[in-house]
């Protein structure tokens, strides 16, 4: 199994909390790899997607260094997906729903084990053949064991696992500017490189963390908005 996802975990938990100063390079490839007995490529690979994700900057011949606090405003909301799929020129396809093992990310995520079962749904959204939104999302095997025998191509995953007994009480998201990497940006009919929203979200029942959703969403056909009592 790919150690690269929990070093990543793991590296962005430090850079989150405080761990690495601002101003000061991060352990060299070397030292991490050492650090989590893998290999110097490996290593490569999660300080890679941290970069890619915004969390860290390399400078040539210094080093890789945290980007700082990431500054938190405002509040948004994202349109139900039943809201999506009642509009007569929107489709959904489904690209994998399948169940899979945990890796480490997921499992520290989900708070399970590696290896432990979980449900994985890859989901395209299309207006009219124009692919807008790549949808990732997890769900606890244990917490949900009959999802998959759900249209999930027109059915919203929050309805089906409500209508299955889960009480869904809360959702945390996460809203960013990133990259596309070759496979999303594939997926979506744009050059790699081009500039996307990644939307996080994680669903809780209770105090328990049941679900987990990453959405690229084309930033030069969506935008974001909302109205508040100032």
């Amino acid at each position: 199994m790919a150690k690269y996802p929990l070093i990543k975990t793991t590296l962005k938990d430090r850079l989150l909390g405080g761990h690495y100063p601002e101003g000061l390079p991060l352990p060299s490839e070397p030292q991490l790899a050492r650090e989590f007995e893998v290999s110097r490529m490996t290593a490569r690979r999660a300080i890679d997607e941290l970069e890619r994700e915004g969390y860290v900057y390399r400078v040539q011949g210094a080093g890789t260094f945290p980007t700082g606090k990431r500054f938190r405003q405002g509040t948004f909301r994202v349109r139900p997906f039943k809201e999506w799929a009642r509009h007569p020129d929107h489709r959904t396809t489904v690209l994998r729903a399948m169940q899979i093992e945990a890796t480490p990310e997921i499992a520290h995520v989900l708070q399970l084990q590696p290896g432990d079962p979980v449900t994985f749904i890859h989901r395209l959204r299309m207006a009219g053949e124009e692919a807008l939104v790549i949808e990732k999302r997890y769900v606890s095997t244990a917490i949900a064991p009959a999802l998959l025998d759900h249209n999930l191509s027109l059915e919203s995953i929050h309805e089906v696992m409500v209508s299955l007994g889960v009480p869904l009480t809360r959702v945390e998201q996460n809203l960013e500017a990133v990259n596309l990497r070759q496979e999303e940006a594939d997926l979506l009919r744009v050059p790699l490189g081009t500039a996307s929203f990644l939307l996080r979200r994680t669903t809780y029942s209770g105090a328990r963390r049941v679900a987990y959703a990453n959405y690229w969403v084309r930033g030069d056909r969506y935008a974001f908005q909302d109205s508040f009592e100032p």
